[in-house]
């Protein structure tokens, strides 16, 4: 378990990193960031102290804590891959009005030579 914990706490601060990169290029808001940062630190204090959600998974009747970090990762994963398709079909609609507009303007304006 040494190991998988290690390789967690290592992935944790790479993932840091990646946020810390990509706020100094501002591709995120403050308090994107922040969130962002508080998983994480959340994450790595999970993966260094695993016993900590020992009575979240009792109470719950998981049997090992690993089951419930698992659970738990799922639910957040599809959270996430929701969040991403309603933003894509978001820029999409908006990309699509921008195309017919743009389109409509070009028309009007080769119809008027």
């Amino acid at each position: 378990m040494i190991l998988l914990q290690a390789i967690s706490i290592i992935f944790g601060f790479f993932m840091l990193y990646v946020v810390r990169i990509h706020w100094s290029k501002a591709h995120l808001k403050p308090f994107e960031s922040g969130m962002w940062i508080a998983v994480w630190v959340g994450f790595i204090f999970l993966a260094t102290f695993p016993q900590t959600v020992g009575g979240i998974a009792q109470s719950l009747h998981i049997m090992r804590i690993f089951d419930l970090l698992v659970i738990t990762s799922l639910m957040l994963i599809t959270y996430v891959t929701f969040l991403n398709r309603i933003s894509y079909k978001k820029l999409e609609k908006k990309l699509e009005q921008i195309i017919r507009k743009n389109a409509i303007d070009e028309t009007s304006k080769s119809s008027k030579h």
